[in-house]
């Protein structure tokens, strides 16, 4: 019987081993861990300046940034998967994917930044190269890629994100129409919550 109810749309939790912290008993507990360590994660990279250094945006990168959002609370943070999920391709192509996404980034120069940081995000939890904390770790590697290029960061409702609630079910509405390349729904999720005082001066 896994600890933390699963809630739709995620990979559940069914091995807690690889738990750090003591005493986290509920789902809520967990909540308050990661969103602790998370923390953390944000302010090394969407507070002050940031540089190309800072957050290359290499295959490298990705499983430091996992590691540092979630590695106080789970031995695996930063580890890619080895088994498959609900959710996600098959743990062999899992690496490959990555480089792929790495190499794609700078051939999306032309489009919106916004557009830009949707199809990363939507990329990056296809993908689903972790055991889990995957869709936090997407919607950061899209702020982060905003905030590196001088662009307002999307505001994401996470506490609603990550429980049952009318915008968890529109968002993952939105990612499966983009699992079938129409991201019209998810582009406007996040131009809905981004601040919007300098979209077009790009």
């Amino acid at each position: 019987m896994p600890r933390f109810k699963s809630i739709p749309g995620e990979t559940p939790i069914d091995d807690v081993s690889g738990l750090i912290p003591k005493g986290v008993l509920t789902r809520g507990d967990l909540n308050k861990v990661e969103a602790v360590n998370i923390a953390k994660a944000m302010v090394k990279y969407l507070v002050g300046r940031l540089d190309e250094k800072a957050a290359p945006f290499d295959f490298v990168w990705f499983l430091q940034l996992h590691q540092e959002m979630f590695g106080d609370v789970w031995k695996w943070a930063g580890k890619l998967r080895t088994s498959a999920t609900n959710i996600g391709v098959s743990p062999s192509q899992i690496e490959t994917r990555l480089y792929d996404l790495t190499n794609n980034l700078p051939h999306w120069k032309d489009m919106p930044l916004i557009e830009q940081a949707a199809l990363l995000h939507h990329e990056a939890v296809f993908i689903h190269p972790f055991k889990n904390g995957n869709g936090r770790w997407s919607r950061m590697l899209a702020n982060i890629w905003l905030y590196r290029n001088g662009h307002p960061l999307t505001q994401w409702p996470d506490s609603s994100l990550s429980e049952e609630s009318p915008i968890r079910t529109e968002y993952l509405a939105a990612i499966k129409a983009a699992d079938n390349r129409d991201y019209d729904p998810l582009n406007e999720l996040h131009r809905r919550h981004t601040p919007t005082d300098f979209e077009h001066g790009h």
